[in-house]
């Protein structure tokens, strides 16, 4: 299983992979994207936020129990 740790660095980097797709091609951008792609992206960066904050969750419990 992947570390913990390692895991809530790739999430950190898929989170601002995503919010920088956002600032060049969403709602703002000069040329946005369709609706359905900007609100798969937001949808993406949600989930990706929910799963991180389990992982911290799930590192502090584990700190705390050794």
């Amino acid at each position: 299983m992947t570390e913990p740790t390692e895991m809530i660095s790739w999430l950190d980097k898929r989170i601002a992979s995503a919010m920088t797709w956002l600032d060049d091609h969403g709602r703002q951008s000069k040329r946005p994207r369709p609706e359905g792609e900007i609100a798969a992206k937001e949808y993406d960066i949600a989930r990706f936020d929910e799963i991180k904050a389990a992982y911290v969750k799930a590192l502090e419990r584990k700190g705390q129990a050794a």
